[in-house]
C-alpha cells in the first residue's frame, strides 16, 4: 500500500504558529461529519511517497527559510503513525518545531505505542475529532470547541 500524500501547503498562516509546511497525509477513519477534506479518507489518495517526493518536498522547504513548523495534517497522520515516523528523520522540518493534528486525543495516543512514538517527536498537538456541533471559526488553529491546543513539556 504505501504512505500518501493527499497534498502539500509549502506556506501555511492557519495551521501553527508562523509560517508552516503542511503535510496533508492521507487516511482517516473518524468521518467527522462537516469534514473539510473528506478525500483524504482514502489510504490510497494522492500521491505514494517517493524519494523523489521528498527530495522535492526537502528542495521546497529549503527555499523558504522563514519557515517555523512542519505540520502533519491529513487525512489523520496517527493512522500512518509508524510509516509517518519513517519518513520523518528524511523531510527538513523548519526549526526542528513539528505541530500535528489528529481526531484522536491525546490519551488515545498515548495508549498506542506506534501512535505514541510518533507524538514524542511532535511539539505542539491539536487533538480530537471535529464536531460540527461545537464548530466555532473564531478559533485559533482548531474547527470545534472540543479540539485542545497541548504543547510538549506541558501537556504531553
Amino acid at each position: 500500500m504505501g504512505l500518501h500524500i493527499a497534498g502539500v501547503n509549502y506556506e501555511s498562516f492557519a495551521d501553527a504558529e508562523g509560517v508552516s509546511c503542511v503535510i496533508f497525509f492521507s487516511g482517516c477513519r473518524h468521518k467527522c461529519v462537516g469534514c473539510h477534506s473528506p478525500q483524504t479518507h482514502d489510504f490510497n489518495y494522492g500521491e505514494i511517497v517517493t524519494e523523489e517526493l521528498i527530495d522535492k518536498i526537502n528542495l521546497e522547504i529549503d527555499k523558504r527559510p522563514f519557515l517555523n513548523a512542519l505540520v502533519l495534517s491529513g487525512g489523520d497522520p496517527m493512522y500512518s503513525a509508524k510509516e509517518i515516523l519513517d519518513l520523518l528523520p528524511k523531510l527538513h522540518i523548519p526549526n526542528n518545531n513539528i505541530w500535528c493534528f489528529s481526531g484522536f486525543t491525546l490519551e488515545e495516543i498515548q495508549q498506542n505505542n506506534d501512535m505514541n512514538e510518533l507524538l514524542n517527536e511532535c511539539n505542539v498537538l491539536i487533538d480530537g475529532m471535529f464536531d460540527i456541533n461545537k464548530r466555532d471559526i473564531k478559533l485559533k488553529f482548531r474547527g470545534s470547541g472540543n479540539q485542545r491546543i497541548l504543547t510538549k513539556g506541558i501537556d504531553f
